[in-house]
């Protein structure tokens, strides 16, 4: 029952960069797939002769790349990583740290740094299909961070590499009983109101999602937030979509999202040489194994992003 009840929430966009296609916004499958492929596109570059296409897309790339012959391959690679991150929605619903909420900073950076790691591990045992499924559940988590935290509302237009990188520190995070949203405000149809203080000083915060938050705390907001208190569901911080509480400032989460996925490949990349990433992509002759569909075609979405469309009716399935 509570997972029925949690796809319905999935479905009509409560606690993510959204699963089902919304007008103007990006959810996901638009940000992983428009990650991998400016990865992917970036390790081309030292192929001589390589020229970046235009549009960007898988069938594209892989001519690009001098690896025509392996472009359904990573077509299939793409929506493998992209079922596993979508899947992080359906197997850790209400955990905290899964999706950066409830200022869970460095359990969410602490899953993220494990699953590199165990990537690493994966590829050389030649273990790509859990390599795959391990890539697209951390994509997940990262991607939240924009949407579900204050990161974007502080002024900041590049990712947070800490998220990444064992040695660097999460900047500033907000003190467990330090009041971070104003209470009680109006409607005034742009969601919460994060304290003046908080974002004057760069104090790192993330939204309460469910039952009830710690006073002065900040919601996710959304119709199944219960933490915004009865009739309050705008009162949140989220930027899963252009309609969400911060919907305003969902094009640059996205956009930000994008990037630091595409910076966590590359240490990936880095982590290993340039043909097991490419084969941890699918852009190899060997077929990439794994799910990518569901039997559940409510999954289905129509890409919106123009340099990861191969045409306009082009679906991305999860």
């Amino acid at each position: 029952m509570r997972s029925a009840f949690f796809l319905l929430a999935l479905l009509i966009g409560s606690h993510t960069f959204h699963i089902k296609e919304k007008p103007n916004s990006k959810n996901h499958q638009d940000i992983t797939k428009l990650a991998i492929l400016r990865a992917t596109a970036k390790l081309c570059e030292t192929i001589e002769g390589f020229k970046k296409p235009e549009p960007l897309n898988a069938e594209t790339l892989a001519k690009a790349c001098k690896k025509d012959a392996f472009k359904s391959n990573f077509e299939t690679g793409i929506k493998i990583i992209t079922y596993y991150n979508v899947k992080t929605d359906i197997d850790h619903p209400f955990s905290e740290k899964h999706h950066f909420d409830s200022e869970t900073f460095l359990d969410g950076k602490a899953l993220i740094i494990k699953g590199i790691e165990e990537i690493t591990a994966q590829v050389k045992k030649e273990k790509f299909e859990d390599a795959r499924k391990t890539l697209g559940a951390i994509l997940h988590t990262l991607q939240d961070f924009y949407s579900h935290s204050n990161w974007i509302e502080m002024g900041n237009t590049e990712p947070c590499t800490a998220l990444i990188n064992l040695e660097e520190n999460i900047p500033n995070p907000a003190e467990a009983n330090m009041e971070t949203c104003e209470s009680n405000i109006p409607d005034t149809n742009t969601g919460a109101k994060i304290k003046d203080n908080i974002l004057n000083n760069k104090i790192l915060t993330s939204g309460y999602f469910g039952k009830s938050k710690k006073k002065g705390k900040c919601s996710h907001g959304g119709t199944l937030d219960l933490s915004t208190g009865i009739g309050r569901s705008w009162d949140g911080i989220n930027k899963d979509a252009i309609d969400s509480s911060h919907g305003l400032l969902h094009n640059k989460a996205a956009d930000i999202a994008i990037a630091a996925s595409v910076q966590l490949l590359e240490k990936i990349w880095k982590n290993n040489d340039n043909d097991n990433f490419l084969r941890l992509m699918g852009l190899y002759k060997e077929k990439p194994k794994g799910e990518w569909k569901t039997h559940l075609s409510l999954f289905s979405s129509k890409s919106r992003v123009s340099d990861a469309n191969d045409k306009s009716t082009e679906n991305i399935e999860v």
